[in-house]
């Protein structure tokens, strides 16, 4: 009993730390964009090409579920109803009437050489209700793995649970993953393509929901060891064909 105890207690800690690792990317990933301290974490982020004749630009970021305006001053809203796809046009539409300079000179798209111009109706991609079901299930990771370590001798985790609610939260982090690939790269190839008079690009919202994923997939690993050894030792007089 002791030699299982001193191999598991590494993948014990392991795999709590890397839970946490998953769980605090996917949270700052969900709040980045919702107040000044938090515009950093952004999706994509669409700013003028050239500084106006009196020096100032604009700059727009974007999160999971708000956005943030730096123009004469930082702005940051808690709006989900522009979130949608096609994003490019969802940002078209949000700041066209505020700064009409960024859309001027269109370049009209041929969609036969370029598909992703193609007009597709507005849709939510439904990115939030996927990262709240990814952090309540890393959660209740996170709690199990503290009452092993801390509490090794009540709660000795038979059933690998630990190691599925890690495989489960990777699945939403892959999920999330890519309905941020659709919804923001995508966007910004368009808004780059179209627009000459802006400039648009990723933040680091998609490596972050990426080691996310890479996280929680190596904690089920590490957590998971075992769970498919069979025990054919006691066989009731039957061996296994």
């Amino acid at each position: 009993m002791k030699k299982f105890r001193l191999k598991q207690v590494p993948f014990n800690y392991t795999g709590l730390l890397l839970s946490i690792i998953g769980f605090i990317l996917t949270l700052l990933c969900l709040v980045g964009c919702s107040s000044s301290g938090s515009r950093g974490l952004y999706f994509a982020k669409v700013t003028d090409a050239a500084s106006s004749i009196d020096g100032s630009s604009v700059s727009v970021y974007y999160g999971w579920q708000a956005y943030c305006i730096q123009d004469q001053q930082l702005k940051c809203v808690n709006d989900r109803n522009i979130m949608k796809v096609p994003f490019d046009v969802s940002i078209v539409n949000h700041l066209n009437s505020s700064y009409p300079q960024l859309f001027t000179d269109e370049i009209e798209q041929n969609e036969n050489l370029n598909p992703g111009a193609a007009p597709n109706p507005p849709h939510d991609p439904k990115i939030y209700p996927a990262a709240v079901l990814c952090l309540i299930c890393s959660a209740a990771l996170l709690v199990l793995c503290v009452l092993r370590v801390a509490w090794t001798g009540h709660y000795q985790d038979t059933h690998y649970t630990r190691g599925f609610l890690a495989w489960g939260s990777a699945m939403f982090a892959l999920l999330l993953l890519i309905l941020s690939s659709v919804m923001y790269q995508n966007a910004v190839t368009q808004l780059n393509l179209a627009y000459p008079h802006l400039v648009a690009s990723q933040g680091p919202g998609m490596p972050m929901i990426g080691c996310a994923f890479t996280a929680f997939a190596l904690a089920g690993f590490f957590l998971l060891r075992g769970c498919m050894n069979v025990d054919f030792s006691d066989t009731d007089g039957y061996n296994p064909l």
